[in-house]
């Protein structure tokens, strides 16, 4: 303190520097902890918050907020009417629950107080006001929002948002209409609000330079669904801004109708990676027949998976060559399965390669030949029941017990005395669904094996109306 006493009046750039050194040595010591909780200390920093230079005073009162102290409140009260913004603001953010209910007015007026210098106030006095149990809190911030910078609006908007109350939708439209600061927050709390009658506010602001508020506009339009909005939205699909596109895009898929599929076909010749990617999602989930070929097409790139989702949705035996193609090439087990389920719920009879070099690829024929069940494909999985990979042998065996035709019974007999007792308890499962008269003299050995897993197939094989055993992974 003695050095900044000597360092008051102005001068040159060194006492400049000096007495920013000397205010940062100052700051870091009235906000020691040892120094906070010695008695001597808070009376120390009580007599400098009344200290004639606002710096000064601003640290001690924000040292002093730090402390849970009942008896600091008269001081933080009577710094709520200094006249520094700063000293303003850490006063507020000193006062108790108790305390901000006593000077609730006097925080209304600081939260409707003009002027940029009074931002931080003014934010910290909506802070505490959303904080309070006061009944007219949140209507004091629907109407403070109409003069609130940008922050304020933001901190104003989300705590409309917070207390799920459509009556002060109004105020929030009002606000998104004039053009003022704010317009992100606000529209993210009208899209929160699912606000129905916003939606010509939230469309009129899409045009704007700040695109980051175009995008808040498009999710808000997204989470009220308003189908009417669809067009707006479409056209977003031009703007020069890529993730604005992409937002375009996702918006237009949530709201559905007419122009999505067209507007994604589109997208996906889109120069930005992320919208065509956007667009190969939006096709896998909305797409019709006109996006076989897109989705299609994307299953020889990176976005594999994504598409292949889109041809299991749609099921078109037309595409069975590329997915019986992807079956085949692909290292990725994740991809190989959603190549395989797209050619189960195909039902057509595909050219898969259950004798292909590579057992994996294998595996995945076999259970994809199962799936069909269509007793034609039973030779495929008689000759899969002598594979050398006991997956496949036990996937074979499951199979079969879902084509109930008698050329089976005796392979399915003959693999109980399997090597491996996946394949011994898939093929237990299968003579239960198949279910001839002499079954339990089948299972007869089965019953007594010595692998759990195989009595428990048989066991609930011989079980009348018992759920089959699951297919072995």
């Amino acid at each position: 303190m003695a050095r900044l006493v000597q360092l008051e009046p102005t001068g040159g750039r060194t006492r400049s520097a000096a007495r920013t050194d000397a205010y940062k040595e100052l700051f870091e010591h009235a906000h020691d902890k040892a120094l906070l909780s010695d008695p001597a200390g808070n009376r120390w920093l009580a007599a400098m918050t009344a200290h004639p230079v606002r710096a000064v005073r601003t640290i001690a009162i924000s040292a002093l907020a730090g402390v849970p102290d009942p008896a600091h409140q008269t001081i933080m009260v009577r710094a709520l009417s200094d006249p520094d913004p700063a000293v303003v603001g850490s006063a507020v953010r000193g006062l108790t629950a108790r305390t901000v209910a006593e000077v609730f007015d006097h925080l209304v007026a600081l939260v409707n107080r003009p002027g940029p210098t009074w931002a931080w106030p003014r934010r910290h006095a909506g802070w505490r006001i959303a904080e309070s149990s006061h009944p007219r809190r949140l209507g004091i911030l629907a109407d403070a929002l109409a003069h609130a910078d940008n922050g304020g609006a933001h901190d104003i908007a989300h705590a409309l948002a917070r207390a799920g109350d459509p009556r002060f939708a109004p105020a929030l439209i009002e606000h998104l209409r004039s053009r003022a600061p704010g317009g992100c927050a606000v529209a993210f709390a009208l899209g929160h609000l699912r606000v129905a009658d916003a939606t010509g506010a939230l469309v009129d602001a899409l045009h704007t330079a700040d695109v980051t508020q175009t995008v808040s506009v498009l999710e808000a339009l997204a989470k009220i669904g308003a189908d009417e909005a669809a067009p707006a939205v479409h056209s977003m699909l031009d703007h020069r801004q890529a993730f604005v596109r992409e937002a375009a895009l996702l918006t237009l898929a949530r709201l559905g109708g007419p122009l999505v599929v067209p507007a994604a076909l589109a997208a996906t010749d889109d120069g930005d990676p992320a919208v065509r990617e956007r667009a190969i999602r939006v096709l896998a989930e909305h797409g019709d027949h006109r996006a076989l070929g897109r989705l299609a097409a994307a299953c020889d790139g990176r976005h594999v998976r994504v598409a292949l989702k889109g041809l299991v949705r749609l099921a078109e035996p037309s595409v069975a060559p590329t997915l019986s193609e992807v079956l085949v090439t692909t290292t990725d087990r994740r991809t190989r399965k959603l190549a395989g389920q797209a050619l189960a719920r195909i039902g057509a009879p595909p050219h898969l390669p259950t004798w292909h070099r590579n057992r994996v690829v294998r595996r995945a024929a076999v259970w994809v030949v199962g799936q069909r069940a269509d007793a034609k494909d039973a030779h495929v999985l008689l000759r899969a029941l002598q594979d050398e990979d006991e997956l496949v042998r036990a996937r074979a065996a499951f199979a079969l017990g879902r084509i109930p035709i008698a050329e089976a019974l005796a392979p399915l007999t003959e693999a109980l005395d399997d090597a491996r007792p996946r394949v011994r308890a898939s093929a237990a499962t299968a003579l239960g669904r198949i279910s001839p008269a002499d079954l339990r003299n089948r299972l007869a050995t089965a019953l007594l094996d010595p692998h759990p897993a195989v009595r428990s197939a048989a066991t609930a094989a011989l079980r009348p109306g018992a759920p089959p055993s699951g297919q072995p992974t």
